[in-house]
C-alpha cells in the first residue's frame, strides 16, 4: 500500500526565538527552510481560503482580533454562504469555487513539510466511467448526461513528498533569520548584528534565546496576525499585544486617482449608489450581475497578486514585507504574481490579475497501482507509469470553462451592496428595511451612477484591505466623474 505522510495537524517545526524580557517581544527567529517555505506560502492563499482557514482555527468562534480588511472578506464570503436560491447562482459549481477557491500554487504547496491549507482537499476526483471524463466539482453532471459518481484515490497525494531542497527557497541546509515584522534574510553573524541595531537592543542581558516547536494551530494564528499586526511574531509565540498601523482608508483611492491608467479599455460596469447628502457616505449600491460578480472575485484572489497590484504598503499588516522578502530571495518567484484559478468566465473582470489553469487535462485511471495494490472506488494519478493497465480521462472542468454561462451569478438580476460589502438580491422590502436600520431621511438620500472600470477597482479593492466603509471609501472620489461606455442600459 502507499504510504501516507502524517498530516499537517501533527507536525511542528523547530524555533530558536530570541526575546527581549524587558519589551516582551520576539527580536527575531532562527529557523530552516521549512517554516521559512510555509510562511511565504502565505502569498498564494486566496482571500475566500485565508477566511476559512482562520475560522477552522478559532472553531467557528468571534475572532477577538479582526481587521477592516477580515471583516470585509468574510462580510463577502458569508454573502456567498447565505445565498442558497436557484435564482442567484448560474451554475451549482460556483458557490463552490467562490467559497473553496485552488490555490494557483497547489502543486508547490502540496511539497511544504507543512502545508497549512492540506491542498489534499481541493484536489478530491469525480470519474464518470461511461464516458472516461472527470471533474473536480461535485454534483455536476457530465457532457453525456451521467452524474460522475467514482470517487477514486488520487496515487498523487499519497506518495508525495516534501522538497527536501527547499519549494519557494531553495537555499539547501541554510538558516534564516526572520524579524518580528517578517523581515526574512539569510542567517548571518552580520544579519543578526543588523536587526539587533535596528531595534536598539543595546543590552545583550535583556535577551535570551529560547526554543519553540511550532505547528499548525500557531502557524495560523501567525497568519491572522501577519494581516492585521506590525509584530506578528511576538503576537503568536508570546501571546503579547499587537500595535496595528494606522492607514488612512481613502489612502489608495486617493492615489489611483491621480494615477489613472492610459490602456484602461475595460468594459465599463454601471453601479447605482445611493448617499446620503448630509454624511456623504454611500449606503448602499443596486446593481446587477456584473458587479456582484466583481466583488465576489476578490475571493479568489491570493494576497501575493492583491499586492502585485495594490503595492506592498497597502496591507495594514506584515504582509508587504512577506511580499519584499520573497522578492530578495527570488525576483521570478510565481508567489509575487500567483494569479487566479480560471474556473469561471467573467469577461467584464476590471482587474488585470492574470489567470491560471488548475489542472493538465489528462489524467489516468484504473483499479490497480503498479505494485498490484488494488482499490475497489479506484486509482488516479496525472503519471500514466503509477497505474496499471490506466484509461485517460479528460477533465469536464475545462468543457464548464469554455461552454458554460459566464459570471458567478445571473446577469440580469438586481442586487443590493452595503457599505460594509454585504450582499443581498435586492427587493424592495431590502431598501426599506435598510434604511429604517440605518435611521435616514428619504428627503436626506440621492441616487447617482458610478461607472466601474480598471481605475475605480483597483481604488475598490484598496481600501478593501483598510476601511469598514469600502463603497464610501473607494467609490465617493469617482461620484462626479463623467460616465464612459456601461455595461447597463
Amino acid at each position: 500500500m502507499a504510504f501516507q505522510q502524517p498530516g499537517a495537524e501533527s507536525k511542528t517545526i523547530p524555533l530558536k526565538i530570541l526575546v527581549d524580557k524587558q519589551r516582551n517581544k520576539v527580536v527575531f527567529v532562527e529557523t530552516t527552510k521549512d517554516f521559512v517555505d510555509t510562511l511565504f506560502s502565505f502569498l498564494s492563499l486566496p482571500l475566500a481560503t485565508i477566511v476559512r482557514l482562520l475560522e477552522t482555527n478559532n472553531n467557528g468562534k468571534q475572532q477577538s482580533e479582526s481587521s477592516p480588511f477580515l471583516e470585509n472578506i468574510k462580510n463577502l464570503y458569508q454573502s456567498v454562504q447565505n445565498l442558497d436560491s436557484d435564482d442567484v447562482w448560474n451554475n451549482p459549481v460556483c458557490k463552490q469555487i467562490l467559497l473553496r477557491p485552488r490555490n494557483p500554487c497547489e502543486s508547490l504547496c502540496m511539497k511544504l513539510f507543512m502545508d497549512i491549507e492540506e491542498t489534499e482537499l481541493s484536489t478530491k476526483f469525480f470519474v464518470c466511467d461511461s464516458c472516461n471524463k472527470f471533474t473536480t466539482f461535485p454534483n455536476i453532471r457530465c457532457t453525456c448526461g451521467k452524474s460522475p459518481n467514482k470517487k477514486p484515490r488520487n496515487l498523487d497525494i499519497q506518495t508525495r513528498k516534501s522538497a527536501q531542497d527547499g519549494v519557494f527557497v531553495r537555499d539547501k541546509g541554510s538558516m534564516f533569520l526572520i524579524s518580528d515584522d517578517l523581515k526574512v534574510v539569510s542567517s548571518s553573524m552580520l544579519s543578526s548584528l543588523e536587526m539587533l541595531i535596528k531595534l536598539g537592543c543595546s543590552d545583550l542581558t535583556q535577551l535570551e534565546e529560547i526554543t519553540h516547536n511550532i505547528g499548525k494551530h500557531e502557524i495560523l494564528n501567525l497568519l491572522k496576525y501577519t494581516l492585521i499586526s506590525d509584530e506578528p511574531l511576538t503576537n503568536t509565540i508570546l501571546a503579547s499585544s499587537s500595535k496595528n498601523k494606522d492607514i488612512p482608508p481613502n489612502q489608495f483611492a486617493s492615489t489611483v486617482r491621480v494615477t489613472p491608467l492610459a490602456n484602461d479599455i475595460t468594459r465599463k460596469i454601471d453601479v447605482k449608489v445611493m448617499q446620503s447628502k448630509s454624511q456623504k457616505n454611500i449606503i448602499y449600491a443596486e446593481t446587477n450581475g456584473d458587479f456582484v460578480d466583481f466583488i465576489f472575485s476578490f475571493l479568489t484572489m491570493p494576497l501575493g497578486s492583491i499586492v502585485k497590484r495594490l503595492g506592498v504598503n497597502s496591507f495594514s499588516g506584515c504582509v508587504g514585507n512577506l511580499y519584499e522578502s520573497m522578492m530578495s530571495f527570488d525576483p521570478t518567484s510565481v508567489l509575487l504574481n500567483p494569479g487566479i484559478v480560471q474556473q469561471f468566465r467573467c469577461p467584464n473582470y476590471p482587474l488585470k490579475i492574470p489567470h491560471v489553469f488548475p489542472l493538465p487535462t489528462t489524467y489516468y485511471y484504473g483499479m490497480q497501482d503498479k505494485g498490484y495494490y488494488y482499490e475497489y472506488r479506484g486509482l488516479i494519478s496525472k503519471s500514466r507509469e503509477s497505474i496499471n493497465r490506466p484509461t485517460s480521462l479528460i477533465s469536464l472542468d475545462l468543457d464548464i470553462l469554455k461552454y458554460g454561462v459566464v459570471g458567478f451569478v445571473k446577469k440580469d438580476s438586481l442586487y443590493g451592496v452595503g457599505d460594509d460589502l454585504k450582499v443581498k438580491p435586492f427587493s424592495a422590502n431590502f431598501c426599506f428595511s435598510y434604511l429604517k436600520e440605518l435611521n435616514l431621511s428619504l428627503d436626506d438620500l440621492e441616487v447617482k451612477v458610478i461607472s466601474i472600470g480598471e481605475v475605480e477597482a483597483l481604488s475598490l479593492l484598496g481600501v478593501c484591505v483598510t476601511s469598514n466603509f469600502t463603497l464610501t471609501s473607494g467609490l465617493k472620489h469617482f461620484l462626479n466623474v463623467p460616465k464612459q461606455e456601461s455595461t447597463l442600459t
